[in-house]
C-alpha cells in the first residue's frame, strides 16, 4: 500500500516530505445478548420499489389519502419481505419513475445558504495537495491549544513520521518548537500557506493543524484536519 506523504515547511526555513500515518482507534467495544452470544450489525430490508413514498403516493392520490390510509392499515410495509437481512447489496442509481438507470451522470447541485437549489454543474477533479508542486510555506499563524479544540472540528488526525535522520531532526526541531509555544501551527496550501488541504483527489478540502511534543531525543507531531470551524450563533437565530 503507498504512504501517504505531506510536504512540510517550518520555522527555520527548511522542507522535508514526510510520511503520515493514520492514527491506531482503540478496539472497538464488543457486546453481548443475554445468553452470552455476541452482537452483530446486519443490513435489513426496510422497504421495497412498492412501498416508497412516491410509489403510495401514487396509489392514494393525494397526502391526505395516503395519512388515511397510514391509519386504517401499514401499506408502507412489505410484511413479507420487511426485517429481512440483506447480505451483499450493490448500489443501483433509480430514476424519478423509480426505474433503474442504466447510464448515470453524476452532477453537481449548487445551492444557497437556505438550501435552495441554485445551479448544476459537472463535478469538478480537485487534484490532493499534500505535496504541491512548489515548496511549501511555513504559514506562522499559530494557536494556542486550548482555543483550537474549542473553534475547530477535528475529523481526522495523522501522525508525521520521517524515513531518515534528517528528516527526524526537521520534525524533531518542528515538534519542540510547538510544544514550547503550547500552540498549534496552521498547515496549509498557497503562496502563505494558508489554505486548505486537500487529502486526497476530490476531497473536502479542510485545515490542517500541527500538534508538537518531544521527550528527550524522540518526538510526536500530528496532523489534524478540520472539516469546519465552529461557531457561536448569532443572536436571535
Amino acid at each position: 500500500m503507498t504512504q501517504r506523504r505531506i510536504w512540510l515547511a517550518d520555522h527555520r526555513g527548511r522542507n522535508a516530505v514526510v510520511v503520515l500515518v493514520a492514527r491506531r482507534r482503540a478496539e472497538p467495544v464488543r457486546y453481548r445478548d443475554g445468553a452470552d452470544t455476541p452482537v452483530r450489525s446486519c443490513r435489513c430490508i426496510k422497504a421495497t420499489a412498492d412501498t416508497t413514498l412516491d410509489a403510495l403516493l401514487r396509489r392514494h392520490g393525494d397526502p391526505a389519502a395516503l395519512a388515511q390510509a397510514l391509519v386504517a392499515g401499514d401499506p408502507e410495509l412489505d410484511l413479507e419481505v420487511a426485517g429481512r437481512e440483506a447480505g451483499a447489496c450493490d448500489r443501483v442509481y433509480m430514476g424519478g419513475d423509480g426505474s433503474p438507470l442504466y447510464s448515470a451522470r453524476i452532477m453537481e447541485v449548487v445551492c444557497d445558504q437556505g438550501g435552495n437549489e441554485v445551479g448544476r454543474r459537472p463535478p469538478e477533479v480537485m487534484p490532493a495537495n499534500l505535496v504541491p508542486d512548489t515548496p511549501p510555506v511555513w504559514s506562522g499563524k499559530l494557536l494556542p491549544c486550548h482555543d483550537a479544540v474549542r473553534r475547530f472540528a477535528f475529523t481526522r488526525a495523522y501522525q508525521v513520521r520521517h524515513t531518515n535522520a534528517l528528516e527526524c531532526d526537521f520534525l524533531h526541531g518542528l515538534a519542540a518548537h510547538l510544544e514550547q509555544r503550547d500552540s498549534l501551527v496552521l498547515v496549509g496550501s498557497g503562496p502563505r500557506g494558508v489554505g486548505p488541504l486537500v487529502p486526497e483527489r476530490n476531497a473536502l478540502p479542510m485545515k490542517g493543524f500541527l500538534a508538537g511534543h518531544t521527550r528527550g531525543e524522540a518526538y510526536r507531531l500530528v496532523l489534524y484536519l478540520a472539516a469546519f470551524e465552529l461557531r457561536t450563533p448569532e443572536a436571535g437565530a
